[in-house]
């Protein structure tokens, strides 16, 4: 039984794609039923290997000698849950329901990043009375796990130099500028041997960590980089260190949060601790603000091998040289980072200590730099880099015709300011805009609160109007 009233059309779309399973990676159906969506209402439409759609709908009566206008939203959802949920994600239907003028789904993700912008996309290509321009309605896959839908479309399927972007999460706010972005990973081949000297476990632990497009301006504490101070403090001091593992970070988007090291040493345990809790109270002082519950620990543990003096001595020394965070900002928008970089994760394996590192930025010379900065790091001490998953950003452009059009259409249809955010994480946007360099581009979206947790909420008030707004917008175009 429907809780949203399905007579709005957004509604009734939003009710039908939560039946359908559509985590990354399970588009198919979903896909599915846009074609068949798009095959009733017999509209052209083009469907790739990966399942990305796009559906295209003639000029209303008019609007024929228009300049064709592209709306883009992602199929796929972040499919996550609470522990006490027996919610099937590739099997069941989303559990809706609606508390205090939102829509919930029960325990799990809503899914209305980015199911709003599939439900407007459809409802403006089944909506007899709607003016518009020639449309292109682009659907894509895998946004949620890298972008990967945007970057396998064909550009040469779309003839739009115009594009409004259906991802974003709050009513009254359009996006200028989202940030591009690399991956480096630094590989320090290491040799091990046997190990009969008392061996110790340093924690780092207790910080805040977060997404590093979205908090890297926040100076929190990167556990990867603090273990790697302490590690160097002791080095300085004569300290003894043959490392055996160093392990932090999940992923190399994310601030890493923990890291644990072992270490085999002969020097004396007491000054070891001076050393470690030295370092400890600076750290504790610097992030009193940021993060005050960090946490570092030294404890005894066992191990019969270790990595040789001159790797180990390699590995700290590129880890406590190699930068990290926030580089620069933004001399146009205040507050926003432009240049910066994640020691996300760090890892070992059985022949080799692997930091991933995420690189963001809007030019890409920008982040090259940063690259050959880590590899110049890595090559001092026999390390090397490889690159992978760059992808482009799109640029603040302050001659937008079609941001000054929403902008002015905005302050008259509802009587105050457009808002203009830009950010440092990554876009579908900036992926088209590297596709079709002349795009110019807007985004509009509703209220929403706590996307990618089982706490999403969508303003079903805010759903309605904001489609209500951009139905008015196009028909201006």
């Amino acid at each position: 039984m429907a809780v949203l009233d399905t007579n709005i059309l957004i509604n009734y779309y939003f009710e039908e794609i939560s039946k359908i399973p559509r985590g990354s990676y399970n588009e198919e159906a979903i896909a599915n039923y846009i074609v068949s969506i798009a095959e009733q209402y017999h509209l052209d439409y083009q469907r790739d290997e990966m399942n990305n759609v796009i559906v295209y709908k003639k000029a209303t009566k008019g609007y024929e000698d228009h300049e064709a206008l592209m709306l883009e939203a992602h199929m796929d959802m972040v499919n996550e849950k609470n522990n006490d949920s027996h919610h099937d994600f590739e099997n069941d239907s989303l559990d809706l329901y609606v508390e205090d003028g939102f829509l919930h789904a029960t325990g799990t993700t809503l899914g209305a990043d980015d199911g709003y912008g599939v439900c407007y996309m459809l409802a403006i290509l089944t909506e007899k009375n709607i003016k518009h321009p020639p449309l292109e309605c682009v659907f894509t896959v895998q946004e949620e796990v890298g972008l990967f839908g945007a970057f396998g479309i064909d550009a040469s399927l779309l003839k739009a130099k115009r594009m409004i972007g259906l991802d974003s999460e709050k009513e009254g706010v359009t996006c200028t500028s989202s940030s591009g972005g690399v991956d480096v990973k630094i590989t320090k081949p290491i040799h091990k041997q046997d190990n009969v000297s008392p061996v110790y476990t340093l924690e780092v632990k207790g910080l805040l960590g977060g997404h590093s497009g979205d908090c890297i301006h926040k100076a929190r504490g990167n556990a990867n980089k603090l273990a790697a101070r302490v590690l160097y403090h002791m080095l300085r001091n004569g300290i003894d260190i043959r490392l055996i593992e160093i392990n932090g970070g999940l992923k190399n988007n994310a601030i890493p949060r923990e890291c644990v090291v072992s270490f085999a040493s002969e020097s004396i345990q007491e000054e070891i601790e001076e050393i470690v809790n030295s370092c400890y109270q600076d750290i504790k002082k610097e992030l009193e603000i940021s993060d005050p519950h960090v946490e570092i620990y030294l404890y005894e543990e066992e191990c019969d091998y270790c990595i040789q003096s001159k790797d180990s001595e390699a590995i700290i020394s590129i880890m406590y040289l190699a930068p990290n965070g926030m580089i620069e900002q933004s001399q146009v928008i205040p507050h926003l980072t432009t240049l910066s970089l994640n020691m996300g994760v760090v890892y070992t394996s059985d022949e080799e200590v692997i930091i991933d590192y995420s690189i963001r930025s809007p030019l890409k010379s920008a982040r090259d730099e940063l690259a050959m900065q880590l590899d110049m790091v890595a090559s001092l001490f026999n390390g090397y880099t490889e690159k992978s998953g760059d992808y482009p950003g799109w640029d603040y452009d302050p001659h937008s015709l079609l941001r000054k059009q929403l902008k002015d259409f905005y302050k008259e249809y509802a009587h105050q300011e457009l808002k203009e955010i830009a950010t440092h994480g990554g876009l579908e946007t900036g992926v088209f805009k590297g596709k079709i360099p002349e795009l110019d581009i807007v985004t509009i979206g509703p209220n929403m609160a706590d996307i990618h947790i089982p706490d999403e909420r969508l303003d079903i008030q805010s759903f309605v109007d904001t489609f209500e707004l951009l139905v008015k917008f196009i028909e201006t175009l």
